[in-house]
């Protein structure tokens, strides 16, 4: 018996069925196969995983083309003053640019330091206080370059911002 069918199991359909009739069965019931099978939730992260091993493995920070990555779930907390660590994402020597990840325990004081550039500060989590203003997980607060904090400190839940220099 011939066929063009292009499955794998075309030999098989081919060595098992008696007449074309039977081979028509067997098929229908190949095709319905895949059906059967319970559906399944696969594991938490799964997509995640399959698609880093798919892109090869890559530091932290790495580019592609164009584009700079940074995957700051593999990158390490780094100490900078007490009760306050930094993830930096991209720092720019030339220019002084950067964009750091901020974490600041509860209560904490954020060291004195000038701003050359504009900084841009996005609250992701907690409460922090620039002065004697109250910012919330989802404030802004930008400072003009050529200033000076000396008055930044986290609320009673810590503080977690992302803070880019230009």
């Amino acid at each position: 018996m011939s066929t063009t069918d292009p499955s794998p199991f075309a030999a098989l359909l081919d060595e098992l069925a008696e007449n074309d009739e039977e081979r028509g069965a067997m098929s229908a019931a190949l095709e319905l196969l895949a059906y059967a099978a319970p559906p399944a939730t696969p594991a938490a992260g799964l997509r995640d995983q399959v698609l880093d091993r798919i892109a090869g493995e890559r530091p932290p920070v790495f580019t592609v083309g164009i584009s700079l990555f940074a995957r700051s779930a593999a990158m390490e907390w780094l100490p900078y003053a007490p009760g306050v660590e930094v993830k930096l994402l991209y720092a720019d020597p030339a220019t002084g640019a950067q964009t750091v990840l901020v974490r600041m325990a509860p209560n904490v004081p954020f060291p004195e330091h000038p701003h050359p550039a504009i900084e841009d500060l996005f609250l992701i989590e907690g409460e922090a206080y620039v002065g004697d203003v109250l910012m919330r997980a989802g404030d802004y607060c930008r400072a003009p370059a050529d200033t000076e904090h000396n008055d930044v400190r986290s609320g009673p839940s810590g503080a977690l911002s992302l803070v880019v220099s230009r």
